[in-house]
């Protein structure tokens, strides 16, 4: 993070007084890590937890590793891999800009439509506390009474993580971290973090299958055939991990025999290009099956948490479905505020798909750039006209930047007593 402001102020030219950053840097680092001490603690905590609880290694996908020395780990990121993302999302923009005229954006500008403007703003509140209210369900089934508006407030600076630092420490994970020690439970608080988005990423696979037939022609095209197929390899694979107790057994014994048959060629060939993707071959798969089994066990206990409670089951359902439909509720304001009105079913028929695309981890901060391309691209296909979809895109931008700004002040307020969050590293390969 450090580093990060520096790049930020040299930008800008922003002149920092040398003493002052030291000592701002140097209390910044004493708080980071007496809470990775505490982390550190509380993981100890966590193994000693008995057999009928949420086992502990549900959590470690959350907070993998922890740092060490006296640089802060909370902003820890490979810098090739930023650097990429920064140049992609300047790529996206470059391009879309290509597409819109200045002066047309502007002109769009100037015709807002104040009243669905605000009413569009609105929704931002009414997503948010959707989102808690499905958290605080599954929270009140496992026995723990958090307020809401604790919830609320951890879900901001989860937005603040997401959408305003180049970070790879995410919203799920501060959200997971702060309702552990709200709870004293780790590794319950992982999981109801992880079913409150699974199930949101599951009904939208069946979304991205389903909603285009509202606008059944939209089957015939690639770009929507192809999300369709992913969607329903990966729902496939989901019930595969679901309902195999060991679902890598064949996977893991074919790819023993290939990496022995490829190594008789390496040793034979004397290759050392070879023996150099032949070892990121290993390592990938390795990395890959550890996944897989994390998830395999994130999934067996979330599917047990529901299966005890039908009534859970049903709520989750009605608050996924009610959180879609604000959402393309949301899209439709949006595109109302700049005097657009468009085909409500077409839309329906795209928005799932678009959100599919669109959360690909390709740019930083919440996707900058790549977000809006991907949404001028498909709504192109229905004659909405780039400017007006980018206005649009635009707007959505500055709603959850505004949500990360009320999180950053959140954060701001509470972080001497709640702790900074632990870092999540991410796996190279």
């Amino acid at each position: 993070m450090i580093e990060w402001l520096q790049a930020f102020c040299r930008f800008f030219r922003i002149d920092l007084q040398r003493q002052y950053f030291k000592i701002f840097k140097r209390e910044f680092v004493a708080k980071v890590e007496l809470v990775v001490r505490q982390a550190h603690h509380e993981r100890e905590k966590a193994n000693n937890f008995n057999n009928d609880t949420v086992h502990p290694e549900l959590v470690e996908g959350y907070y993998r590793s922890f740092a060490t020395g006296s640089r802060p780990a909370i902003m820890k990121m490979n810098k090739k891999i930023l650097l990429i993302k920064v140049i992609t999302s300047i790529a996206f923009f470059a391009i879309l800009l290509s597409f819109v005229q200045g002066r047309e954006l502007l002109a769009i500008f100037s015709r807002v439509n104040w009243f669905y403007f605000t009413l569009s703003f609105m929704m931002v509140p009414v997503m948010l506390v959707t989102s808690c209210l499905k958290w605080k369900v599954l929270l009140d089934a496992g026995g723990y009474n958090v307020s809401f508006s604790r919830l609320i407030a951890f879900y901001l600076v989860g937005y603040f993580f997401s959408n305003l630092l180049p970070s790879t420490v995410g919203g799920d994970v501060v959200r997971s971290f702060y309702a552990g020690k709200e709870i004293n439970n780790q590794p319950s608080a992982a999981v109801t973090v992880f079913i409150e988005r699974f199930s949101g990423i599951l009904f939208l696979l069946v979304l991205v299958i389903l909603a285009p037939l509202c606008r059944p022609s939209s089957y015939g095209n690639p770009y929507f055939f192809i999300p369709v197929l992913c969607s329903f390899f990966l729902l496939s694979a989901v019930i595969y991990v679901w309902r195999v107790k060991e679902p890598l057994v064949l996977s893991k014994s074919l790819m023993t025999y290939v990496v022995g048959w490829l190594k008789g060629i390496s040793e034979r060939g004397q290759s050392v290009l070879f023996r150099k993707f032949l070892a990121f071959v290993e390592h990938a798969f390795r990395v890959l099956s550890l996944r897989v089994e994390k998830f395999s066990c994130e999934l067996g206990k979330a599917l047990q948490l529901i299966h005890r409670d039908k009534v859970l089951l049903c709520k989750l359902v009605a608050l996924t479905m009610l959180f879609y439909f604000l959402t393309w509720l949301n899209v439709y304001l949006a595109f109302l505020a700049f005097g657009k009105k468009i085909d409500f079913l077409a839309m329906v028929a795209l928005v799932p798909t678009i959100m599919f695309v669109a959360h690909l981890p390709v740019t930083v901060l919440g996707n900058l750039g790549f977000f809006e391309s991907v949404f001028v691209f498909y709504f192109l296909s229905i004659g909405v006209p780039a400017a007006e979809t980018l206005a649009m895109g635009l707007l959505l931008r500055l709603k959850m930047l505004s949500l990360g700004g009320v999180g950053c002040v959140v954060y701001l307020l509470h972080q001497p007593a709640w702790g900074a969050v632990p870092v999540q590293q991410e796996e190279g390969l």
